[in-house]
């Protein structure tokens, strides 16, 4: 499955870790034990004077620049990590379609909203079954959450991480050339279904049993130190990372947590917001980069991505990034 176009977007305005703890009902010692511990000082937030339709708006006319004409957008997967909307307006899909005109001849619209923060590839799954099976021939996928319309304090999950604003839109298709990414692998361990809303017993499950998922996702798709460049993983918080490096010690200059401190947890968008600076950067594209997702409730995701010998980029600052393919 080709990505035939790519955008992201990290918004520039910052909320202070500390502060949103503190809101929370922290005290300030907490507040400073959690951001030295987690490796989190700030989080990326959406401006009050843009929507997140008008976000996805922007996203999705930077990667239509980037596409040929001949083969139009026909399938809008609009993935997000929180099963959440903005208030009175429009679903986000209606939206799209209704005002770009790149999404005019959008026949088929999905909202992936049940897999926390491995959505992003449940999103990848279902455009990869639509075009191995015919009946896409163009997909676009945006993916990402804002809290920004919600209290600050709704960001803080305590002992685990601060949730930021990050999006990424991909249009993906058949052809065999370009950047490539295999099928996706999926999987969800049901025992942890609660998520978030688990008791004591069920989270320290789900916690010990993480890094069991990590190596069994890698494993399933063949990732090792030898053959791959990168895993860029979900950035939950730096000290999760910090273990699973002490367990494999020959990971530790593998793994991405290029979203921390500065940036914070994007929910599902953080791999494919680091998948943006790896296509942008021909100097690293040598050897294939493997994109993991472990949400709440254990919905585990994960898909290897393979560059051509030679790539054309183009690069905007701002924390945005266009690739041409």
């Amino acid at each position: 499955m080709r990505i035939a176009a790519f955008a992201s977007d990290i918004p520039e305005h910052r909320l202070d870790a500390m502060e949103i703890i503190q809101s929370a009902g922290g005290k300030r010692s907490e507040a400073r034990v959690f951001c030295k511990l987690f490796g989190i000082e700030s989080v990326a937030a959406l401006g009050a004077e843009q929507s997140l339709a008008d976000c996805f708006l922007a996203l999705t006319d930077r990667v239509a620049g980037q596409l040929d004409a001949e083969v139009a957008i026909d399938t809008l997967i609009y993935v997000h990590a929180l099963p959440i909307q903005p208030g009175g307006e429009a679903s986000i899909t209606v939206q799209l379609c209704r005002r770009h005109a790149a999404l005019h001849q959008v026949q088929r619209r999905y909202e992936i909203n049940q897999h926390n923060c491995g959505g992003g590839f449940w999103g990848l799954m279902l455009a990869y079954r639509l075009l191995q099976q015919g009946i896409a021939k163009r997909v676009l996928l945006v993916v990402g959450d804002s809290l920004s319309g919600f209290d600050p304090i709704e960001r803080y999950i305590p002992g685990c991480t601060l949730l930021g604003d990050g999006f990424a839109a991909l249009v993906v298709d058949n052809h065999h050339t370009g950047v490539q990414l295999d099928r996706p692998y999926l999987h969800h361990r049901p025992e942890f279904y609660p998520g978030l809303f688990g008791d004591v017993d069920k989270n320290r499950g789900f916690y010990e049993a993480h890094y069991a998922m990590i190596d069994t996702a890698l494993s399933a798709i063949g990732f090792s130190v030898q053959t791959h460049g990168a895993l860029l993983p979900h950035n939950i918080n730096r000290l999760t990372w910090m273990n699973y490096e002490r367990i494999n010690p020959a990971l530790k200059e593998k793994i991405d947590l290029s979203l921390l401190p500065d940036v914070g947890h994007c929910c599902a968008s953080d791999p494919f917001l680091m998948l943006g600076s790896w296509l942008q950067q021909p100097d690293r594209q040598r050897q294939p980069i493997t994109l993991l997702s472990i949400g709440a409730g254990a919905f585990i995701g994960a898909c290897n991505v393979y560059f051509p010998p030679q790539s054309t980029v183009s690069w905007e600052e701002g924390g945005r990034h266009d690739v041409a393919l």
